[in-house]
């Protein structure tokens, strides 16, 4: 088909079929099957009938209307050099290719906590033991108190019963100090040495480890916050490596926690209740005295257990064969110098010895004298 001029307008191919084109095909992201596209309606997989999704790529959207064109920036002449107002800096990198880098600080050795454990073990038992000899003179004191609402009492027992406290009670507070002075030391010491075994760094300084286990009021949270540390990363330690876990405490160091706080209660308690004048104040007085005694040496007694645990921890489990000597084996050949002195033995000595004759196995026949014929 073609106009007046002769020629066919562009675009119009009049009855020519037109060109083949390559047909698209786009995969299913839900069978993975290769499929035709379609051109009407949305398309839908032919295997599984789920919708195909297409992307389709947008110009970025312009900043400012679409009217506006961008400005081109104004180029600035070229101003030479960057210049300092201060001077040419005086700094610059040391004029060295390769620089070896410093040696690590070598870590201090882990001092051994086991003799201070085994010392504050006992003296945990001793402040235990004081509790409880403690609490049995409270208790009696109370006791004369009972009898004393209806009785008089004799002057002598009085003063023997406010001896007894009184003794027993600086026993307490004495071994209490001593057992902290010795324990403060050793918890610190094994902190340490519970944390190199693992190939760790100690979590916390000395001076936080300190603070926790001495200052009031935060040692009631804070050393049980330490001894489950210890107790968790030796426990660790003893299974060949924490495994990725989180290193957790044992009964023994969660019941002394338990006990811990239990008596701090009861002796802040005990203090609010000793400033009423009362008879009932001074009695109740007495009976927070002897749950407070009794506490102590709960808490002094699984104290010195807890303590034996980490020692126990620390040092391992002990061989029931320690101590014994094995007996080198016997030689299966003469030695070298038996030997020689069996050479050395002279030749006269042997002929001198006097040796048994032995006898002919062989016996000869004897002979008989034939009778002649005559």
């Amino acid at each position: 088909m073609t106009n007046d001029r002769g020629f066919m307008p562009p675009g119009d191919r009049g009855f020519a079929p037109p060109p083949p084109r390559s047909p698209q095909y786009i995969r299913c992201g839900r069978c993975n099957v290769l499929q035709p596209l379609g051109s009407a309606g949305p398309a839908r997989c032919v295997s599984c009938g789920a919708r195909i999704q297409r992307w389709v790529a947008h110009p970025p959207p312009a900043d400012g209307p679409s009217g506006d064109k961008p400005r081109p920036r104004r180029q600035r002449p070229y101003a030479g050099p960057p210049s300092y107002r201060g001077g040419h800096p005086r700094w610059s990198f040391p004029p060295v290719v390769w620089r070896e880098l410093p040696p690590p600080d070598p870590q201090s050795p882990v001092r051994d906590p086991v003799p201070g454990l085994r010392l504050a073990t006992w003296l945990c038992a001793a402040t235990s033991l004081c509790a409880l000899v403690a609490a049995g003179a409270e208790s009696w004191r109370f006791a004369l108190m009972l009898e004393g609402r209806k009785l008089v009492l004799a002057g002598d027992v009085v003063r023997a019963s406010d001896v007894l406290v009184a003794a027993s009670g600086m026993a307490v507070v004495l071994a209490a100090l001593v057992t902290a002075a010795c324990a403060v030391p050793a918890l610190l010491k094994t902190h340490v040495a519970a944390a190199r075994r693992l190939g760790w760094a100690p979590a916390r300084s000395a001076k936080g480890i300190v603070a926790r286990l001495l200052v009031p009021f935060w040692n009631v949270y804070g050393a049980g916050q330490i001894v489950t540390e210890i107790d968790g990363m030796l426990s660790a330690s003893a299974r060949d490596g924490a495994n990725g876990d989180r290193p957790r405490a044992s009964r023994v160091t969660a019941v002394w926690w338990l006990s811990w706080v239990v008596s701090s209660i009861l002796v802040i308690a005990t203090l609010a209740r000793g400033f009423g004048g009362s008879l009932q104040a001074i009695a109740d007085t007495v009976q927070l005295h002897i749950c407070v005694d009794l506490a102590a040496a709960v808490v002094a007694g699984l104290g010195a257990a807890m303590l034996h645990r980490f020692t126990r921890l620390l040092t391992g489990p002990k061989s029931e064969f320690e101590g014994w000597v094995v007996k080198p084996p016997e030689p299966t050949r003469p030695l070298v110098a038996e030997q020689q002195s069996a050479a050395e033995v002279p030749a006269a000595d042997v002929a001198s010895a006097d040796v048994p004759a032995v006898e002919d196995p062989v016996a000869q026949p004897e002979e008989v004298a034939e009778p002649v014929a005559r």
